[in-house]
This record gives structure tokens, sequence and C-alpha cells, in this order.
């Protein structure tokens, strides 16, 4: 009896019949979330909402749109539904921090009142170039990097979070992690950005920056063989990456010079 439940429990589970919705259903989430719709739309809340509002309905599309919840037959969604859930609960930060809604309020109106760039006779909708460069992953993951050089972490995570919605690239995932990570105000944060790097690592193993980053955490906690691992990895992925070179350097020194024992230990 046993050994027919363990072969039973082996035993892939049948399509569902509500599967084939929810794949449709994660697939124009995905294409809803690459026009960047607001905040308020992808809650489905109105813009005078609650925080309880905002919970329930988050947690009412947690239930369906969680990478956990991705049936087994569906694993080619798992990129998709995980960007979808990004943009779920990114919506949710955002309207359930009063601050935070409230800037992000400011910054809509803003947008809202900017003036509108003539159309250039290149970029006429149906020609090639009419695709706008900020429905564009890679321009956007650019805009982020320039943020970040300016330490401006939040826009940088805003526009790395928009490019792996277009785009999951674990790039791109560990990008936004590292912005969440560096930028003060989310000290609360820090350990879901070191799972996005973790996440980004095991989808991509030669993601170089996702382990030089984990590397530095790692050095930061003195844990010093995992750092080195880490670096060692970013090195074998990219021989060229500085940064890990230079890490790598500073461990090799420490290991040949170690700090020396004071005189009464």
């Amino acid at each position: 009896v046993l050994h027919g439940a363990a072969k039973e429990a082996l035993a892939p589970e049948p399509p569902k019949p509500d599967e084939g919705r929810l794949a449709q259903q994660i697939e124009q989430r995905y294409a809803d979330i690459q026009t960047k719709k607001d905040h308020y739309v992808t809650l489905g809340v109105p813009q005078d909402a609650s925080r309880d509002q905002v919970k329930a309905a988050f947690l009412s599309l947690a239930k369906l749109y969680h990478p956990d919840r991705l049936p087994p037959s569906l694993p080619h969604l798992a990129p998709k539904i995980t960007a979808v859930f990004e943009s779920i609960r990114e919506a949710y930060e955002v309207l359930h921090d009063d601050t935070r809604r409230k800037n992000y309020q400011l910054a809509q109106q803003g947008a809202q009142a900017a003036p509108k760039p003539p159309v250039a006779p290149s970029a006429r909708p149906g020609s090639p170039g009419s695709a706008r460069a900020d429905t564009n992953a890679d321009d956007l993951f650019r805009m982020g990097e320039v943020f970040f050089r300016k330490r401006d972490f939040f826009a940088a995570s805003e526009h790395y979070e928009r490019a792996y919605a277009l785009d999951p690239k674990p790039l791109y995932l560990a990008a936004r992690a590292w912005s969440v990570y560096m930028d003060p105000s989310r000290k609360a944060d820090m350990p879901r950005a070191k799972q996005w790097m973790a996440d980004a690592v095991r989808t991509d193993p030669n993601c170089d920056r996702a382990h030089y980053q984990l590397g530095v955490i790692a050095r930061v906690e003195g844990d010093m063989d995992r750092a080195e691992k880490h670096f060692r990895e970013a090195v074998r992925a990219n021989p060229k990456h500085l940064e890990a070179n230079q890490e790598l350097r500073l461990i090799d020194m420490r290991k040949k010079n170690p700090p020396k024992k004071g005189l009464f230990r």
C-alpha cells in the first residue's frame, strides 16, 4: 500500500480545468504591467481608498498571483507571475504607506502637468521608431543606473522595477534589490532585497552583479567565507569585474598577512 501511495505522490498532478483560465489571467496581467498602469489600477482600488481597502485588495490578488501558487503544469509562466506579483506588491507598499502614497500622487500630478514633447517624424504611430523610450526595458535600466549614481535610490528602484516588469532579466532584479538594500529609508526591506539577489543568481548563476552584491553583504555581516565564494563567482562569470577582483585581492592580502594577536592574548 505504501509503495502504491509513494508512486501516486510522485505522479504529476493532472491539469485542473481552471488552470487555462489562470494562464490567461497571468498573461493579461503581464501585458497590463508593460503599459505601466498606475498603482490604483493595479490593485483595482479608487484613489481615495482607505489603507484597509488597499490591504484587502492586495491580499485578494496575492492569493491568485503569488509565485508559490503557480501550478506545476505552468512552469513557463514563472517569470511572468513573478513580475506580476512584484507589481502588485509594489502598489500595495506605496499605497499602504501614507508618506509614499503622497509622494506618488505628487509625482503623478507632476507628470501630468509636464508638457509632452512633440512627436518626431520618425516616431509617428505605426513607424518603426514609434516605441517610446519609457517602454523599453534597457532604457529604463540605464535611467535607473543614472538615478542610482545620484544616490536617488527610490527613483532608481522604480526604474529597475519597470525594466524587470517589461523583461524579467535577473540583472534588473539584482539592480533593483541593490537600490532597495542601499536605501537608508528602507531598512525593513533588506531581507526581501537579499532574497531577490538570491533569486537572481538562482535564475542565472552567471549574474555577476548579484554575486558581487551578495559578497559585499556577506563581508559586511562578517561571513568572509561566503563573501569570498560570491566574489569568486562574480569573477568567474565576468573576469573583468573590477570591484570583485579588488575584493579578492584584499582577501588574499589578509590571508597572507593575518592580523597579529596582541601581546597578552
